[in-house]
């Protein structure tokens, strides 16, 4: 199935095949007949038949196999796809999780419709599916699934302790970076005499470096530029076996009036849990401000009538702010703490997903890129993924053009990767 998602239509206004008269025609009409592997239709592997609403799946819906197989008895209709990959069970290559279960919906948040379509299929019983499945097999098949379990285990046990040699192995080379980078560090900073070298190090080095990284960029102000010019260094570690798994940044910064702290430190704690990186919890320093110098805060001034009519005062109040320094001050994860998930909507759930999101990437971000490549991304030599994947979309300039754009038309065009001069 190819996605078309992000991508503008250019037949627009053609005169294609006729819209299906429901969605469950589309569902019909688009399965049936495509060529997985790209180019022309070919004959459907499989055709699908979804039920009618009211009727249940397993009587109306069918589900039928090249040579006329069927799908097995009382079983609703179901289909999947290979992601590709060898991708551990339970999750797609490259994915992304978080060590908690979304909250349950409340009465009266679901459709009516999604009412319809999951009266048959919710565990009315409370039977595990695949338990289900396994007890549905002769006998023999079951005690053969018993010793292919076992041995999975044994499997299981292998992968965990190649992942912990990996780890081992990440730290030894760890160690054999460190005295590079240290002499990178130097010249950075100007303390390291050589040839043609004038002792001035090279000014807002790692502040033109993560603004070439647009996951990190997007999240810099112009007021967070003026302190990450004092950035003086940038470390990355893959946690002691000790400390459990996961990584710490350790981000160095020369005196200045903002805070007091000579470094800020952020720790990221995994779970052992296979290819597919699963976030237990995220630990930044706290920022020691200086007075009035909190950039991750916004004061707002009020002046308040007294309710007698005499004098006026002045309320003063903090709001937070956007600003890169956030990042020391990471997003919960539902549930850590002791904090109760059922007690979040729906709506502060996922926006507290996208937040851990976006605070996970910028620290894989530092992790993989920044600090050991950290001159080609000053330079703007290195390739940023995010501008890998806007090519990945194609839109129509005649489409484009009748877009409404609030842009400031003085706006000088944004240099490539950008930074300044």
């Amino acid at each position: 199935l190819v996605s078309t998602m992000g991508k503008k239509n250019k037949n627009k206004g053609g005169g294609g095949a006729p819209k299906p008269e429901s969605d469950e025609d589309e569902l019909a009409e688009g399965v049936a007949g495509v060529d997985l592997a790209g180019g022309a239709a070919a004959a459907a592997p499989f055709s699908f038949t979804p039920a009618k609403k009211g009727e249940k799946p397993a009587a109306a819906g069918t589900f039928g196999f090249p040579g006329g197989a069927a799908a097995p008895a009382g079983g609703a209709p179901a289909f999947s796809f290979a992601t590709g990959g060898n991708a551990p069970a339970g999750g797609a290559p490259g994915a992304f999780s978080f060590n908690f279960s979304q909250p349950a919906q409340e009465e009266g948040d679901v459709d009516d419709d999604d009412d319809e379509d999951h009266d048959d299929d919710d565990d009315e019983d409370g039977v595990d599916p695949v338990e289900e499945f396994i007890n549905s097999l002769p006998e023999p098949q079951q005690m053969a699934v018993k010793v292919l379990t076992e041995y999975d285990g044994e499997i299981d046990e292998l992968e965990k302790g190649f992942r912990a040699e990996l780890r081992e192995l990440e730290r030894k080379y760890e160690a054999k970076y460190a005295p590079i980078f240290v002499k990178r560090s130097e010249v950075v900073k100007g303390t390291k005499n050589f040839s043609g070298g004038d002792g001035q190090g090279v000014p807002d080095f790692w502040l033109r470096a993560m603004k070439n990284c647009m996951c990190l960029s997007a999240n810099i102000t112009e007021k967070d530029e003026v302190i990450l010019k004092f950035l003086t260094d940038i470390e990355s570690e893959t946690l002691p076996e000790s400390e459990g798994v996961g990584f710490k940044l350790t981000f160095h910064f020369a005196k200045n009036e903002f805070f007091t702290n000579e470094k800020l430190t952020k720790v990221y704690s995994m779970a052992d849990a296979g290819d597919d990186p699963v976030l237990e919890k995220a630990e930044g320093t706290p920022i020691e401000w200086n007075d009035g110098k909190n950039v991750t805060v916004k004061i707002k001034k009020k002046k308040q009538r007294n309710k007698n009519g005499k004098g006026t005062r002045v309320v003063t109040k903090t709001e937070p702010c956007e600003s890169f320094f956030n990042f020391f001050s990471p997003p919960k994860i539902p549930g850590q703490d002791g904090e109760d998930v059922e007690e979040l909507d729906e709506e502060e759930f996922e926006h507290r997903q996208m937040e851990l999101e976006s605070d996970y990437e910028m620290g894989t971000a530092f992790q993989e890129r920044i600090v050991p490549h950290a001159v080609k991304w000053f330079t703007g030599e290195a390739e940023d993924d995010d501008d890998e994947d806007d090519e990945d979309y194609e839109f129509d300039e005649e489409d484009d053009d009748e877009e409404d754009f609030d842009e400031d038309e003085d706006e000088p065009p944004r240099q490539r990767g950008g930074g300044g001069a």
